[in-house]
């Protein structure tokens, strides 16, 4: 039986990485998000001065979480798959097998990070591809720097 990753190459491609998004990797995005939340509220509680204060806390977990739609997003992004070639970075939603979104290496225009969790791939015409929830995000944005800088 045939690697499943092999079907979506091109003939002559070379696969340079597979990513697949991590729950650990949402995780602690969750908790930075709620931390620098109870940061930026405990001088609110604390001038409130009623200790009640802090129950607020959980409820503005709860609306990051559903009104805010964060774990749908993880939902969203968790059948995702991305693979790097020498020619291409390949977006494929393993529910959807058939809905592939592609963009050719040299035609990358911009990398965009948003800290450890997310990083949007621009390319020429404005095509987006997100890569989130990604371990390791840094070493694929340089790999992609690197095939970017080597395809111009």
């Amino acid at each position: 039986m045939a690697d499943p990753v092999t079907d979506y190459l091109e003939p002559g491609e070379e696969l340079r990485g597979v990513y697949h998004p991590s729950f650990r990797i949402y995780l602690r995005r969750e908790v930075f998000v709620v931390s620098a939340t109870a940061l930026a509220f405990a001088p609110v509680a604390m001038f409130i001065g009623d200790p009640r204060a802090w129950i607020i806390l959980p409820l503005v977990v709860l609306v990051d979480l559903f009104v805010f739609d964060n774990l749908g997003d993880w939902r969203r992004n968790r059948p995702l798959m991305w693979l790097l070639t020498d020619r291409r970075l390949v977006q494929v939603d393993r529910k959807d097998p058939l809905d592939l979104r592609t963009l050719p290496i040299a035609e990358i225009a911009r990398l965009r990070g948003i800290l450890w969790w997310r990083l949007f791939v621009v390319g020429e015409g404005r095509e987006i591809i997100d890569i989130a929830y990604v371990p390791r995000l840094r070493d694929l944005r340089a790999e992609l720097t690197r095939a970017r800088e080597a395809a111009a």
